[in-house]
């Protein structure tokens, strides 16, 4: 860390500013379960732009971690952290993005939010020997579950 970086608090934080979050993440355990109990702890540090806290059941500190130019339409990659998981964080750079980029690219988020959904003309192919879907058609989760590493992505609306 560098000497011009410091803690702050969630409340503190500015739309754009660029910070480092040290939070624990869930894990998962395929084995016997043979190991003392603050094994679990998941220890994880996200770096990105502050976008805001989203989520209506849990809220969630977002940060922008990556942006992609995917055929000239912008493509953003985040972090939703659970605030209940947040350990501490530091700032590394106050107004990193400027608030109206930010603000862009958390419309898409929010967007992705309530239009999220797989239509089989955009996705990727049905595996197995089961038919294809059809074009446009929506699929269902036993739909989704039968894809082989599918992707979600937001149905862009003409």
């Amino acid at each position: 860390m560098g000497s011009d970086e410091k803690g702050v608090r969630i409340e503190e934080l500015e739309i754009g500013d660029l910070i480092e979050v040290y939070w624990l993440d869930a894990s998962e355990a395929k084995t016997a379960l043979s190991i003392p109990d603050r094994a679990f702890d998941t220890p994880v540090r996200s770096i990105g732009v502050y976008g805001g806290i989203r989520g209506s059941r849990a809220k969630h500190l977002i940060i922008i971690k990556e942006e992609f130019d995917v055929s000239g339409a912008p493509e953003f990659h985040y972090n939703a952290i659970p605030l209940g998981m947040v350990d501490h964080i530091r700032l590394a750079r106050r107004g990193f993005w400027s608030k109206r980029d930010v603000k862009k690219a958390m419309r898409l988020l929010d967007r992705f939010g309530t239009e999220s959904e797989l239509t089989a003309g955009l996705g990727p192919r049905r595996a197995g020997p089961g038919p294809a879907a059809a074009e446009g058609e929506i699929l269902d989760l036993d739909g989704l579950l039968s894809l082989r590493g599918f992707w979600l992505r937001a149905v862009r609306k003409a």
